[in-house]
């Protein structure tokens, strides 16, 4: 399978040159070998000027999902609408079928209100548009204007560095049905467990529907994959908000991810498996984890296109626990 970039061509730009600009990279790619314009959809990807990379290969994104790639990097003084804006043509593919997407990336230091105006010159009309927010929700969180632009957004919970705050910010867009449709990139990492746990209610745990309280620990930096779990937990097994019987620890344990004890059972997953546990004298039995780098979560949400209910619900659920 070909991941590499084929030729990339990149220029310098100003806001009325743009389009102008894409149009002289796309006749001079043309001029090596033939190339088709690819465009599935535009991806706005919102990040601070003084942000480290991305930690997920852009291109390899945009390979297997194209789409015009609109990167906005936002300073937090000042009222220019941009200041800086460059523009590439990415090209991918053997020479007999090559094809390419466009990159444009600005720098705003313009008011929230504004963004909408500065991206819809970019943006096009007649494909849907997806939001990444690739920043830490707990601490810059969504900005309404930019989401009535998109039919989804995705954004990565691993970031959070405060579950509640982030929480927060989403549950006004839970009650919202023109909201965009919510990605968990870090949601895609607990369906393994939750396939072993479903199947431990089916086969360990003959009183599940009445279970009453669970412990989840975790390794440091998955505070949000436990609590997820635990959303999920509380929205399948209908816990009160006002007596969310669930117990979250970080412990010190590197190898294993996430430990979930349900009565006498206990799942166990780190970066290969999930192993299942009674110590009711039930076969204990183990379920491959999802293997898949950050950029095939990306790609993968980015190609949904239903909503996903079952992490609609688990957020729902810790909202109204921690709004208590």
């Amino acid at each position: 399978m070909e991941t590499a970039v084929v030729d990339k061509r990149t220029k310098e730009s100003a806001p009325a040159n743009v389009e102008d600009d894409l149009h002289e990279l796309w006749v001079d790619a043309a001029k090596v070998a033939p190339v088709a314009r690819a465009l599935m959809a535009n991806l706005i990807v919102l990040r601070e000027s003084a942000a480290p990379d991305l930690g997920v290969p852009l291109d390899d994104v945009v390979r297997r999902h194209p789409s015009r790639v609109i990167v906005i990097e936002r300073a937090s003084t000042g009222h220019e609408p941009i200041t800086h804006a460059s523009v590439a043509v990415v090209i991918f593919g053997p020479p007999a079928a090559r094809y390419g997407i466009e990159q444009i990336a600005v720098r705003t230091t313009c008011g929230d209100a504004s963004l909408p105006s500065v991206l819809r010159r970019f943006a096009h009309g007649d494909v849907p548009t997806t939001l990444w927010w690739a920043e830490d929700l707990s601490r810059v969180p969504p900005i309404p204007s930019l989401l009535a632009m998109a039919r989804q957004l995705v954004f990565d919970s691993r970031d959070w560095r405060d579950v509640r705050a982030a929480v927060g910010a989403l549950a006004p867009l839970l009650q919202d049905p023109d909201a965009p449709e919510l990605a968990d990139v870090n949601w895609r990492r607990l369906t393994s467990m939750r396939y072993a746990i479903v199947h431990a209610a089916d086969t360990m745990l003959a009183r599940a529907a009445t279970i009453r309280a669970a412990r989840i620990q975790h390794r440091a930096g998955e505070g949000a994959l436990a609590w997820l779990l635990a959303g999920w937990l509380g929205s399948r097994l209908r816990w009160p908000a006002n007596a969310f019987p669930v117990e979250v620890e970080e412990i010190a344990d590197g190898e294993n991810i996430l430990i979930a004890t349900l009565d006498d059972v206990a799942a166990t997953m780190d970066a290969n498996r999930i192993l299942v546990q009674s110590t009711s004298g039930s076969r204990p039995f183990t379920v491959a984890a999802r293997q898949e780098s950050d950029s095939d979560a990306v790609v993968a949400e980015l190609s949904t296109l239903r909503p996903d209910r079952c992490l609609h619900d688990a957020l729902a659920a810790l909202a109204a626990a921690f709004a208590r």
